[in-house]
């Protein structure tokens, strides 16, 4: 990965997804909304103005009063929705989720028919408690990134982790509940912070990253150095490695997960300049 990123994560669980990304744009074809339409596997439908939304795998998509509404979401790796648009600088996608006991979610950064960056939410071993994993393709085998955590958005810590490196968050008691879901998608030199600030001198332009938040909710952490903190807002920030150059736009956002089912309430996406 909002499902209105800059901000949260679950209603139950609100997501709060922010991304930009740093790779050789030149080997990452982006493709035309119209490609990424004609791939899709299910239906299709513009609900949303601009974006293209298609079920994926065996998923069901409806169109509710609401927004649109997602089901029969078997398996995390196949079933789902894919948002597509035109080339864009940030996303944002408001969302009820129910996982259930085993439910799992993944959120997949596109340009064209590359996936840039994901993130993987699934159950942790005790109650209550989930396990994270971002992943970002700025270098060979994955980039490293910084977890920070929020509360009321204030910064309460802060850790660098090596690619691949899951990070369990406890005393998540909504985690399996009806999530409403705020994932934001965004490139750090057009879009940085709470605020949608852009700072003076960006040091890690192009990067990739993902912001969850717990609306109402709070989650604790233990970091490396065994200190447990508290807050209600996740974001993991790629750390950029020399020689590789920033993405300039993304083209879709898939919101994947073996869940008893999604409500799309609202989505907006920011064309790239």
């Amino acid at each position: 990965m909002l499902l209105k990123m800059t901000s949260r994560l679950l209603a139950a669980v609100f997501l709060c997804v922010t991304a930009g990304c740093a790779g050789d744009e030149s080997a990452a074809p982006e493709g035309t909304v119209a490609s990424q339409e004609a791939n899709a596997e299910g239906t299709c439908t513009k609900r949303f103005d601009g974006i293209t939304s298609c079920a994926k795998g065996k998923a069901q998509l409806t169109k509710t009063e609401a927004g649109l509404s997602v089901s029969n979401l078997r398996d995390v790796k196949t079933d789902g929705l894919a948002s597509t648009f035109g080339r864009a600088a940030s996303w944002s996608q408001k969302s009820q989720i129910k996982l259930g006991a085993n439910g799992a979610l993944q959120l997949e950064a596109r340009s064209g028919d590359q996936v840039v960056s994901t993130l993987s939410i699934v159950p942790g071993r005790e109650a209550n408690s989930a396990r994270v994993l971002p992943s970002f393709t700025g270098a060979p085998g994955g980039s490293p990134y910084r977890m920070n955590i929020y509360r009321e958005g204030v910064l309460q810590g802060s850790q660098p982790n090596p690619a691949g490196y899951y990070v369990t968050f406890n005393n998540w008691r909504d985690f399996l509940r009806w999530l409403v879901a705020v994932a934001d998608f965004y490139q750090l030199d057009i879009v940085w912070g709470k605020t949608g600030d852009k700072p003076a001198a960006p040091t890690n332009v192009g990067a990739c990253g993902w912001r969850l938040g717990t609306e109402g909710n709070t989650f604790s952490v233990t970091l490396a150095d065994g200190k447990v903190i508290t807050g209600d807002t996740m974001e993991f920030v790629e750390e950029i490695q020399d020689g590789h150059y920033p993405y300039t736009g993304f083209t879709g956002i898939d919101v994947k997960a073996t869940a008893e089912g999604i409500d799309v309430l609202s989505e907006s996406f920011v064309p790239a300049k």
